[in-house]
């Protein structure tokens, strides 16, 4: 690509250095990347303009307006931390730099991410809160655009307006917004836009659906008053539900990007930001896995990989089976049930076409401990419960009660209980034959254990029968290694109990267990 001719208004750059947040290794090869994309001006000023910023993140063409979003946001931050006051930038060497320094996180601290706030803030159509004398500053000094080319033979498309970015909508009426104190506001699209290229980086290429469950999720928020736009407050609230580390695969998809002279393109983010993966499973699909692993502590993405403890399909439905699979398993687990539900009567009344109407739904829990067969509660703050068919929805804890989990083995099991005149009811239960439960949300409940993020004041209840259920284990190999121990240490500890003499050599002690469950009768010398 030849030399560009017309310089871009440039904003005089700001006394922050972000050489100091990067190590050399990345300071070096973000200046030769930088380098081999630039655009050259008059007066030796060279900048990053949008059309190599997105071919070189290689956004499929479906996409590739989250890029420009990127783009938007670099421009924005290019100045920090005068970035409000002064808008958007060229981004230069220093300002492509400083932006990079705060989109990925190196200015974040314990409890305060600023690279958050600042993201959301630079695509917002409102300034941050709280900054009074951003009051005073008119549109036009806030919008400030890289200036078209206007001399022949300059490359088209590079510019900030042919490819539809502008910042206009900086708009400073903020009356409604200090009333409410909600904070910035981005619009609804962007924010859809934004959760497709999420599912994107966790390895999604079905775009079609991550669209529908990007426009899903969205539109459970509470928006403005136009219906355009959700604040930084709502957004807030929905991260700490869905997704808290939501900027994390973004985060190492630019650093991927761009801290690498020759990134993997295979890969999209950071080995390790890698969404997990399942050795096998006739139910979770890829989309599944990175919805699950946004609401999953950080700690237990480390694992790249679910190993599938147990299939209802393929190891049997009771009680029995599922304790030889699951039990003794140290690490957390991740339940996930594919079923077939349908309303009673009394749900279904005002549309009596739903009336004995059946659908797919696919929900589960995430078990941050051993199971265990009590009479008791049991569980920590950790556990959530999650829809991820036909919605995608997450069940945090209330801190109502620890209610979280009961298995019981004559009985069955039951997630997220409210005491009600000496019984209880869960959002999910299960008889102890693990094909027939309930699933079942009630608005305004008075002692939740668990609460909806999307269905806080909806009433609904289906009765269900599984057609499959899976565990898998979300631990280490040595987890794994230490359940089958712990079953080998208790088969030997009941052999000795009963005074059977223990000879694996022979085959003895698989007649001598045979003997035990009734199987082999010794006295007709054959099978049952």
């Amino acid at each position: 690509m030849g030399q560009s001719n017309t310089k871009p208004h440039v904003e005089k750059a700001e006394t922050f250095n972000p050489n100091g947040y990067l190590s050399k290794v990345e300071l070096v090869s973000i200046k030769c990347v930088f380098n081999s994309l630039k655009s050259d001006f008059p007066d030796n000023f060279h900048c990053l303009e949008p059309k190599q910023f997105l071919e070189r993140l290689g956004l499929p063409k479906e996409i590739e307006e989250a890029g420009v979003l990127l783009f938007k946001a670099f421009s924005y931050l290019g100045s920090f931390p005068s970035s409000i006051v002064k808008g958007p930038v060229p981004l230069s060497l220093h300002a492509f730099l400083t932006a990079f320094v705060v989109l990925v996180g190196r200015l974040d601290k314990p409890g305060h991410l600023l690279s958050e706030l600042l993201f959301f803030q630079a695509l917002s159509i409102l300034p941050s809160p709280g900054q009074e004398e951003q009051e005073q500053v008119k549109i036009e000094e806030a919008t400030n655009t890289i200036e078209p080319p206007t001399q022949p033979g300059h490359a088209r498309g590079l510019s900030l307006e042919t490819l539809g970015i502008d910042f206009s909508d900086l708009d400073m009426d903020t009356a409604d917004q200090k009333e409410e104190n909600k904070g910035p506001e981005i619009l609804c699209r962007d924010m859809v836009e934004l959760l497709i290229l999420l599912l994107w980086l966790g390895g999604n290429d079905d775009l079609a659906k991550s669209q529908k469950i990007a426009e899903s999720s969205i539109n459970h928020l509470e928006k403005s008053k136009d219906g355009t736009c959700i604040s930084y407050k709502v957004f807030c609230e929905w991260k700490s539900t869905f997704s808290p580390h939501i900027f994390k695969p973004i985060q190492s998809f630019l650093i991927q990007s761009f801290a690498y002279v020759e990134p993997n393109k295979l890969q999209r983010v950071l080995p390790e930001d890698a969404i997990p993966r399942v050795d096998k499973s006739d139910i979770l699909t890829h989309t599944h896995c990175t919805l699950i692993s946004w609401a999953l502590p950080e700690k237990t993405l480390n694992v790249k990989q679910w190993t599938r403890l147990y299939s209802a399909q393929q190891d049997g439905f009771s009680m029995n089976r599922f304790e030889s699979h699951v039990f003794k398993y140290p690490g957390p687990t991740l339940l996930v049930m594919n079923i077939e539900a349908r309303a009673p009567r009394r749900y279904s009344i005002q549309n009596t076409s739903n009336i004995n109407k059946t659908q797919y739904m696919l929900i589960g829990v995430y078990v941050p401990q051993a199971w265990k067969n009590s009479k008791h509660f049991w569980g920590t703050h950790e556990c959530f419960l999650f829809e991820l068919e036909p919605h995608f929805d997450i069940y945090r804890p209330k801190s109502q009660n620890d209610h979280y989990i009961y298995y019981n083995h004559d009985t069955g099991v039951g997630f997220g209980a409210r005491e009600e005149q000496g019984f209880s009811e869960f959002i999910i239960s299960l008889q102890n034959t693990l094909q027939e439960g309930v699933y079942e949300n009630e608005a305004y409940p008075g002692c939740p254990t668990f609460e909806s993020g999307t269905r806080k004041n909806q009433d609904f209840k289906y009765l269900f029968e599984t057609e499959n259920i899976e565990v898998f284990g979300l631990g280490t190999e040595k987890d794994k290694e230490k359940q089958l121990k712990e079953w080998e240490f208790d088969k030997k500890e009941a052999l000795r109990r009963s005074g059977l003499n223990i000879r694996q050599s022979d085959g003895q002690l698989d007649k001598e267990l045979l003997k035990m469950a009734g199987i082999i009768d010794e006295d007709k010398r054959q099978d049952r």
